[in-house]
């Protein structure tokens, strides 16, 4: 489901609920020899139930697509912050080898800024950013290997080290964040929920021979506004949605300030 688009799933929502209500109404009408008003109540009675299990549904998914938009806006802040950490401890580092850590800092920085405007959709060109930043990665382990031999800048350079460990961290975390979403068992049966409303609907209308057609589609619209809310806050990098980078920006002018001073 998460390959598909967003306004393809909530239209083809919106269409199935509408055709399922029809449906349903006209099946309720037909039902005018039974006892009206007992078999409107009982439907009412289920109807009511749905509702409130939709809403328990509606609240439980939500509650989990935020949950994972709140860790991945947290995982940009804490990655930021280890980028700025690294820049501090290259600081400490004697100036031969620490312009080269600061020119590879900012090239692995600018990468991570890049990806993270690519879309989730475009797995090529992610892949292929994916790879240069593990070059970088390689290359600022490489430099700081060299300074762990050297036993003038040993502690320097084991706090460069852990420092550098401590990004890389924190870069596979966000990164495997972004493949987490809610499981799609869930969303079927929210949609199963919200189907069976719409019949309920058009079936207890059908019971009384009339139908608030504008409230029945005012309820549909708000529902499928609902969803689409749910599936763009758990699909980064996709829809409206989107996490904010601020915190990497930010980490640009504090690692200028670092190198020049």
């Amino acid at each position: 489901m998460y390959d598909k688009n967003s306004l393809i799933i909530i239209i083809t929502l919106f269409i199935l609920m509408l055709i399922i209500n029809q449906i349903a109404y006209s099946l309720g009408r037909r039902n005018v020899d039974v006892e009206n008003a007992e078999m409107k109540s009982q439907s009412t009675a289920i109807q009511t139930g749905i509702i409130g299990l939709l809403a328990l549904l509606l609240g439980f998914t939500f509650n989990m697509s935020l949950h994972r938009y709140d860790a991945r806006s947290s995982a940009v802040i804490e990655e930021a912050g280890a980028i700025n950490r690294v820049a501090m401890q290259a600081k400490l580092l004697p100036v031969e080898i620490r312009e080269a850590v600061f020119n590879e800092l900012e090239a692995y920085l600018a990468l991570r800024i890049s990806l993270s405007q690519v879309d989730l959709s475009n797995p090529e060109q992610r892949s292929a950013i994916n790879k240069k930043v593990s070059k970088s990665q390689a290359n600022l382990i490489e430099l700081a290997q060299k300074e762990l031999i050297n036993p003038k800048s040993l502690l320097i350079a084991n706090g460069f080290y852990q420092s550098l460990s401590s990004m890389i961290q924190i870069e596979n975390k966000r990164t495997a964040m972004l493949r987490l979403h809610v499981p799609e068992p869930v969303l079927f049966l929210l949609f199963g929920v919200f189907v069976t409303v719409g019949g309920m609907l058009g079936y207890n209308s059908g019971l009384g021979k009339k139908r608030p057609a504008f409230p029945t589609i005012l309820l549909f619209t708000l529902i499928v506004l609902v969803v689409f809310i749910i599936i763009d806050l758990d699909r980064p990098k996709r829809g409206i949605i989107q996490v904010n980078q601020d915190s990497l920006h930010d980490a640009i002018v504090t690692l200028e300030d670092y190198k020049a001073g």
